[in-house]
């Protein structure tokens, strides 16, 4: 029977990628793990830290997924037009990109209603006017628009590459459906000869693999392979071996990492979603943590390294603090989420589709 590649394969994908990206946050240098006097056992320091370090990868398998989304959404509106309607485009962009805004401004509320007292605003914002304009900046997530804006969490500068990919992602669909897979020769050179933005310049390539790989349903064709369960678990676990090994690879992270964190994150997408995801308990399990992916993303920072570090390293084992932090991460989502229901947050969003 034939399969296609829907929002579960995605939710899969992302519950991955965020177990990834906790990993990488928790165990990411050595002098964090001595300092945090972290037992990493039965695994060797330095086989320890190769894993965790793979972990970055996050990010561009979520780039992957938007551009991969995104794209799969346009296609399928314009499947029974001539071509894309810009107005239309343009329109689902915009809203979009408020829905994004609105969601972010909801958390953004609720860590400063549960911590305002820990959080010393006049030193961070400053104390005239122009603090409030950079509280406003702030909270909407654009503090990375302005170079020299401050934000109350360093990590959320992936909302400024989340909220480019927005605008841009269908400029890409609309190229490739012009010139075709030649979109990744234009995504590979472009940035060495034309300035863009630096995560621009860092993600093109993978947004672009991304949106061909809509237009060419690739991890539909990886979902559909001839392969017996047990053969595609064996190259499937072997491919993951190799993309560590080969992404960790000094020459490979430091000169080509734009390039091979695509394949990679097609991989990663096939791993998470068909691989793991067909174990029921914990596709499932996946799932449930891709769903409340974004949410995750934004507020583990402040509890693996602002707020309750001590708490979340107080167990010494790596594998407990992982779970502690992934437990209170899904749980404040999962309130955050009720949240937005008991105040018919939902209601207002769902005008912006």
């Amino acid at each position: 029977m034939h399969k296609t590649f829907t929002r579960e394969h995605s939710n899969r994908a992302k519950g991955l990628a965020i177990l990834l990206l906790l990993s990488y946050h928790l165990f990411e240098n050595e002098k964090l793990i001595t300092s945090m006097a972290v037992n990493h056992a039965p695994f060797s320091l330095e086989g320890f830290l190769v894993f965790t370090q793979f972990g970055n990868v996050c990010v561009s398998v979520f780039v992957f997924l938007t551009a991969f989304g995104i794209t799969s959404g346009l296609l399928g509106q314009e499947a029974a037009r001539s071509g894309f309607s810009a107005k239309s485009v343009c329109r689902q962009s915009v809203h979009r990109f408020l829905r994004l805004m609105l969601n972010f401004v909801f958390l953004y509320l609720s860590v400063n209603l549960l911590w305002w007292y820990k959080f010393d605003y006049r030193s961070l914002y400053g104390m005239d006017k122009q603090g409030i304009l950079f509280f406003l900046t702030d909270a909407a997530g654009l503090s990375m628009f302005f170079e020299g804006s401050p934000t109350l969490n360093a990590t959320w500068w992936y909302m400024e590459i989340a909220y480019l990919l927005i605008f841009l992602v269908p400029l890409l669909a609309w190229l490739v459906t012009k010139t075709g897979y030649s979109l990744l020769i234009f995504a590979w050179f472009a940035p060495m000869v034309i300035t863009f933005h630096p995560d621009i310049s860092r993600y093109l390539f993978v947004a672009a693999f991304g949106v061909c790989a809509a237009c060419g349903k690739w991890p539909e064709k990886l979902l559909n392979l001839r392969l017996s369960p047990l053969l595609q678990w064996i190259l499937g676990l072997a491919g993951f071996v190799l993309c560590v090994l080969i992404r960790q690879n000094y020459v490979v992270h430091e000169y080509y990492i734009h390039l091979a964190d695509a394949p990679i994150a097609l991989f990663l997408v096939y791993f998470g979603s068909a691989l793991a995801g067909s174990i029921p308990l914990l596709g499932k399990f996946l799932a449930f943590v891709g769903k409340h992916a974004m949410n995750i993303y934004l507020v583990h920072t402040f509890f693996y390294m602002s707020l309750w570090q001590p708490y979340i390293y107080h167990f010494k084992y790596a594998w407990a603090t992982f779970l502690l932090l992934l437990a209170l991460c899904l749980l404040y989502s999962v309130l955050l989420e009720a949240a937005k229901r008991l105040t018919r947050f939902e209601k207002l969003l769902a005008r912006l589709r």
